[in-house]
């Protein structure tokens, strides 16, 4: 008999990343990570899989963590970062001799890098202080007492704060006075130099075809715009500075690329569409006119739903080179992408607004991608049954999670319904019970997904694993404003009204007409915007039976100014809107005005440095419960050095409590099993 998955296997998992092939086609260089069980971290180690030979072996030595490979043009050599020598720092490694030799003494290592056509020159984003620079220490790397002091002094000194976007929950909190700079240096580690952007955080620096300019995004905003990025480009010295977007709100999580001929730049902004609704479409914007055309018919949505799925829920860690990229002759954009529950590669033609082509598809979950100078792709793929392995030309290169198979999985189906105004296309998940047994009433638990602006699709998620193996059926679904089904399906704030409730209601009265479901057991959960549609359900139904909130919001006119996202707009307010009819617009439906008819066990799964929704939200719920239920079981879990990531990102020991805490709790409140001490 199979076993059943635990909160405890997390420990067992190994997470693929950042696929790169060879010039010459014959080997694939990746990154994989598994959870120490000291610290609870996930060190990456580089991978190097031979093609002809089909041997593999790590490049990693001792402990160190390594990652962002890149293969250098001759193929002889591979660039990296390494934290060998404390931080980040860019290496070079000879593959033929396994000689390594560090390039950059960046004092706080180096984020991201990008290598020149040429194989001369390095561009790299780092993170820097003022007084770095003023004092001529940007390339001195710091000794570990040097760095202990530094890091003490950081934590007595005061911030001096002028601009809102002073935190983020990437940060886990406030900015202690630094800012991302870009800067260059040649592959023998000479000549480094940080650019003068004019006081303007810059990142993802990439390098034109020539070597003789480039691009990179910039934050030239105050105010609430401030995290509203454009691309900039200059000459490869950081003279001739030229701001080359200004129209749709351009999306800065992939390095823009170059045409072949370097006259224009190829980034991803969120248009104006005529319906109002949201799709990340590809740009290509003329840097001599800086005219911004767009590549992707917005209005033919047969293949794609525009560029970058950005799948919830998805079991990985690691970070990849990129989600689009240019075939080798400069005339193709290739790009990932959903569609109806699925992530796909697609193209579109560059100098020309064309139909999105279907690349490679299937009933599967393509995690990230790699497109080298032969229009090969090498891709990390994986499926609801699996979090992701290496495949080339169709075939499976690696079984990291081989140990998956011992375990049970619950069976899942793709489900079709209309919505309640008849026309609606609706798509939801339903995974069954392990060990389902024919004309057995199960539980079930309602899983939300966050965003709202993402997509559940056919991705190996944990949490759902978990339950099923506790005897749970485990409905997910793509409510109005889900990506992947059309830009109109998520136009305006349709994901905070009633449809999208009313989405999430009847998925789970469809899987309830399956006969296997118990009506009267079943529990819903969800983190984010999944958190705050699991508190509004609770608030305004009395359909579940219990409840697990996670990083959720439950008092949007509180939240203004707490977190990352409480002063952020995007659109312009119109001129006689005063504060108070600010603050009264976010108090609207607020949901903790609701609290008095949340009448059932609810669990609140938070971390303490989450900035995104913050810490202040759970809890406001927590005591608000206590204080109107006090005979009801409610209970707040606090991670105490987690930010909003935590299930994603977190240490291994906040991500297998998390997980526990979960189902013990619907273990205990749909089944009567108690699980906890």
């Amino acid at each position: 008999m199979k076993k059943q998955f635990t909160a405890q296997e997390l420990g067992q998992m190994t997470y693929l990343s950042h696929p790169v092939l060879s010039p010459d086609g014959k080997k694939i260089a990746y990154v994989a990570s598994h959870a120490e069980e000291a610290g609870g971290t996930f060190p990456r180690k580089i991978w190097l899989y031979d093609l002809e030979c089909g041997n593999q072996k790590c490049l990693t030595v001792d402990d160190y963590s390594e990652k962002q490979p890149c293969f250098t043009a001759d193929g002889q050599s591979m660039l990296y970062l390494s934290d060998a020598s404390g931080e980040f720092q860019v290496y070079i490694r000879n593959l033929h001799t396994g000689v390594s030799r560090q390039i950059t003494t960046l004092r706080h290592g180096v984020l991201r890098y990008s290598l020149s056509n040429d194989d001369q020159k390095i561009a790299f984003e780092t993170t820097l202080w003022p007084e770095d620079i003023e004092n001529g220490n940007a390339f001195t790397e710091m000794t570990p007492e040097q760095k202990t002091q530094w890091e003490e002094e950081l934590d007595w000194r005061p911030y001096y704060i002028t601009n809102l976007t002073y935190k983020l929950d990437d940060w886990y909190g406030m900015r202690k006075g630094e800012f991302s700079h870009i800067g260059t240096a040649n592959l023998d580690g000479t000549q480094p130099c940080v650019l003068n952007t004019n006081g303007m955080e810059a990142t993802y620096p990439a390098w034109s075809n020539d070597g003789a300019k480039l691009a990179f995004y910039g934050y030239p905003y105050d105010g609430p715009k401030g995290r509203f990025a454009e691309v900039f480009c200059c000459d490869a010295d950081g003279n001739e500075l030229c701001q080359l977007t200004s129209g749709p709100m351009v999306w800065p999580d992939a390095a823009p690329l170059f045409t072949k001929d370097d006259s224009c730049v190829i980034c991803n902004a969120y248009p104006s569409l005529p319906d109002g609704g949201t799709s990340l479409l590809p740009y290509r914007v003329n840097i001599s006119t800086k005219e911004m055309t767009l590549l992707l018919d917005a209005d033919d949505e047969a293949v794609c739903h525009g560029i970058n799925p950005v799948v919830a829920s998805r079991t990985t860690y690691g970070d990849f080179a990129s989600y689009f990229y240019l075939s080798s002759d400069g005339n193709t954009l290739y790009f990932l992408s959903a569609l109806k529950g699925q992530t796909c590669i697609c193209s579109v033609p560059v100098w020309q607004q064309g139909n999105a082509q279907l690349v490679q598809s299937g009933d599967t979950d393509i995690v990230g991608f790699y497109l080298d100078r032969n229009n090969e792709i090498v891709c990390i793929m994986g499926s609801w049954q699996n979090p992701g392995d290496l495949w080339y030309r169709g075939n499976l290169l690696t079984d990291c999670n081989a140990w998956l198979r011992e375990y049970a999985h619950g069976q899942v189906e793709s489900i079709w319904i209309k919505g309640r105004d008849g026309q609606t296309d609706l798509q939801y998940f339903l995974m069954h019970p392990v060990n389902q047994e024919p004309g057995k009433k199960y539980p079930a638990v309602l899983d939300i997904k966050g965003g709202p602006t993402t997509t559940y699709a056919s991705a190996y998620w944990h949490e759902f694993h978990a339950l099923a193996a506790q005897g749970f059926a485990v409905i997910y679904g793509n409510p109005r404003g889900s990506t992947g089904f059309g830009h109109g399906f998520c136009a305006g704030p349709i994901c905070w009204k009633p449809e999208a409730m009313e989405d999430l209601l009847d998925m789970v009265e469809d899987a309830i007409s399956r006969g296997f479901i118990d009506r009267e057991h079943i529990g819903v959960t969800g983190g984010s915007y999944g958190g705050y549609m699991t508190n509004k359900l609770i608030g305004r139904t009395q359909y579940f039976s219990a409840a697990v909130t996670q990083r959720c919001l439950i008092n949007p006119a509180v939240s203004y100014g707490t977190g990352d996202q409480g002063f952020i707009r995007y659109g312009e307010l119109p001129k006689d809107f005063t504060m108070l009819d600010y603050l009264e617009d976010r108090a609207k439906g607020n949901l903790i005005t609701y609290i008095d008819n949340m009448k059932l066990p609810v669990l609140i799964l938070h971390g303490y440095k989450d900035y995104r929704c913050g810490f202040e939200q759970a809890e406001q719920m927590f005591i608000a419960m206590k204080d109107r239920h006090p005979d009801i079981p409610v209970r707040l879990v606090v991670f105490p050095e987690e930010n909003h990531g935590v299930t994603r990102i977190g240490k291994l020991h906040s991500q297998v409590c998390h997980l526990s805490e979960l189902v013990g709790w619907f273990c205990k409140y749909l089944k009567g099993e108690d699980t906890h001490d």
